[in-house]
């Protein structure tokens, strides 16, 4: 690998390396060719720190952390059964003598304290300034574990509170988290953060997809509850059909003079949410099917008449009917999947068994 310790602190832009991770940058060597603006951190010394001398409660105790609801489980048995191999990055508290702010692993103390330590080993910085060190304790994060997708959100917010415009988030840091270079996706991600707690850790544990947290976003309190709890917590919809049904219950409550909680709350509901012969699949398509019959009655009647001419047709799955959105076209589309000839025959005969037999005659009428 080269030598980079010569270079100078000349660009806006911060690639800060910590030496303990050599395989992480090894590993990437190729990317920082291409990409030279960058600068090795050197002013560390390593000591060791009574765990009685680090902030772990102050209010500004997290300035550099990113952390949020992260296993620590298989941290704890490495740390018991090994120690603590890479030490703690430390730097001294601006405000009070002798005590140290967390710059990175602060899950590594946590365990230490839990396992008894009165002290460990860490790396003491100093000389740098705020955005170095967050980009120290972002490559370290990297480096060491990743990040869930609401410390995502955490680190695209802190890095826009010490000065980042959304430019310099959009090329430097949002490529680095996986997130999309997008400004509007940025804002979203940023207000996931306003989430209540409950749904908030849903997201972290990968148990709502960050699409439909960005949908709740839009809901007040009480209506963004119901819909977590029914749609996402209670059922499982996918991201269209859960934007479909939230746009259809926001019509609805203007349309019925109601409100969201009762809408949710009805009996229909009720008894999908309490059926335990039902996957939370399935219990998704029930709600997703009944909120849709009640905005668009006329269309939803429509589709289930469709639907039933579609099955006296007895295709197989291979060959899929489909009529045009909301039925605002008079045409149909047939896809036929197929892998040989003799399967292709077999389909088109079908489908002119059913021309003859007059069922595709029904379904063509829908549409005058």
């Amino acid at each position: 690998m080269k030598d980079y310790s010569n270079c100078e602190l000349s660009s806006k832009r911060f690639l800060i390396f910590s030496w303990c991770y050599n395989s992480f940058f090894l590993s990437r060597e190729a990317s920082l060719e291409c990409d030279p603006l960058f600068i090795i951190n050197s002013k560390m010394k390593i000591i060791q720190v009574s765990l009685n001398n680090i902030d772990l409660s102050s209010e500004d105790h997290d300035r550099y952390l990113f952390n949020y609801r992260h296993d620590s489980n298989a941290l704890v048995n490495s740390i018991k059964d090994v120690g603590l191999i890479n030490p703690v990055t430390l730097m001294k508290n601006r405000d009070a003598d002798g005590v140290y702010t967390i710059v990175c692993g602060y899950q590594r103390i946590k365990v230490c304290q839990k396992l008894g330590y009165e002290s460990i080993e860490a790396k003491v910085v100093e000389g740098i300034n705020d955005e170095e060190i967050m980009l120290l304790s972002l490559h370290d994060n990297l480096s060491s574990r990743g990040f869930n997708e609401i410390e995502k959100a955490v680190v695209l917010k802190k890095f826009l509170e010490i000065g980042y415009s959304c430019d310099r988030l959009i090329s430097e840091i949002a490529p680095l988290l996986g997130v999309p270079p997008n400004k509007n996706i940025i804002d979203k991600y940023i207000d996931i953060l306003t989430l209540d707690t409950e749904i908030k850790e849903s997201v972290a544990d990968d148990e709502l997809e960050p699409e439909k947290a960005f949908l709740l976003i839009t809901l007040d309190g009480i209506e963004r509850d119901i819909v977590w709890r029914v749609l996402f917590r209670e059922a499982s919809t996918n991201v269209n059909e859960a934007k479909e049904t939230i746009r259809s219950l926001l019509d609805l409550k203007q349309i019925k003079q109601t409100g969201m909680v009762e809408l949710l709350s009805s009996k229909e509901i009720t008894h999908i949410i309490s059926d335990n012969k039902s996957n939370k699949r399935q219990r998704g398509e029930s709600i997703y099917r009944l909120i849709k019959t009640m905005r668009y009655p006329v269309i939803s009647k429509k589709e289930d008449e469709f639907d039933n001419f579609c099955r006296e047709l007895g295709l197989d799955n291979d060959v899929r009917v489909n009529h045009s959105r909301y039925f605002e076209g008079d045409e149909i589309r047939i896809t036929i999947k197929t892998s040989d000839e003799e399967k292709l025959r077999i389909s088109i005969e079908k489908l002119l068994s059913n021309i003859k037999n007059g069922t595709f005659k029904k379904i063509f009428s829908m549409f005058k």
